[in-house]
């Protein structure tokens, strides 16, 4: 129940402002040598995303036995998934945020179980995929072939950063002086996946891949009806919110 106490303490302390490190040391026993032994875990705080793993490690002191056992725990977590940690100390966030999203992990020494040491743990979202980046203006220039022979082809759309192309204007040439030039409507760029779709009279049902590369650039992979398939580069401008 002590320690219970202290781990919804640790929680409380990380949910308001104005807490330090000094704080928890204190609320755990772990400063100004208040006990012989003392256990600290570090990193002290740390944020975790989803479904990834945080090495910790567990310093005891004031005792030949430095072996500690870990434990996770936190508030609901009878009713929620705050994740697990290995015997080593290797913790592994929940696919989900708990609810509140903070969790303490705590190593607790092997010599005496009332001396432990915790660090407190945010989980966190995952960041959001390159594909819902697409926020700006940005160029393009492909090359590729259909069913009529070598295509080039180029053209700028602005991204409003919640997966629509707008102000889409794209041009195929065959040849040099052969070239179609027009805007393209009913665009979309997926917000889960690095892909998208836009129609053109030019480019009925196309469909395009992106993915990224060096120098602030992507990769980009379109095909489309009449065998067309062409693969070129995709750049934000110099006013693109991605830069």
């Amino acid at each position: 129940m002590q320690r219970l106490t202290t781990v919804l303490l640790v929680l409380s302390c990380f949910s308001c402002t104005g807490c330090s490190v000094s704080k928890i040391e204190d609320l755990l026993g772990l400063g100004g040598g208040k006990k012989s032994v003392t256990v600290v875990v570090d990193p002290k705080t740390q944020s975790v995303v989803v479904a990834t793993t945080q090495q910790f490690t567990a310093t005891v002191t004031g005792s030949s036995n430095v072996a500690v056992a870990w434990s996770v725990s936190g508030t609901n977590c009878s009713t929620q998934d705050c994740g697990s940690i290995s015997a080593a100390g290797l913790y592994t966030a929940p696919k989900t945020i708990p609810d509140p999203a903070l969790v303490a992990v705590t190593a607790t020494s092997n010599a005496n179980s009332a001396d432990f040491g915790a660090a407190a743990v945010t989980v966190i979202a995952a960041p959001a995929p390159a594909s819902a980046m697409l926020r700006g203006s940005y160029t393009f220039l492909l090359s590729g072939s259909d069913a009529e022979g070598s295509v080039f082809i180029g053209g700028a759309f602005e991204a409003d950063g919640f997966g629509r192309l707008l102000n889409g204007k794209i041009s195929l040439c065959r040849g040099e002086s052969h070239c179609s030039e027009q805007a393209f409507a009913g665009a979309s760029a997926s917000t889960d996946a690095s892909n998208g779709t836009f129609a053109a009279d030019i480019f009925p049902a196309s469909t395009f891949t992106f993915s990224s590369a060096p120098n602030n650039v992507f990769k980009l992979d379109l095909t489309g009806s009449e065998n067309l398939r062409a693969s070129g580069i995709l750049c934000p401008n110099a006013n693109s919110a991605d830069n």
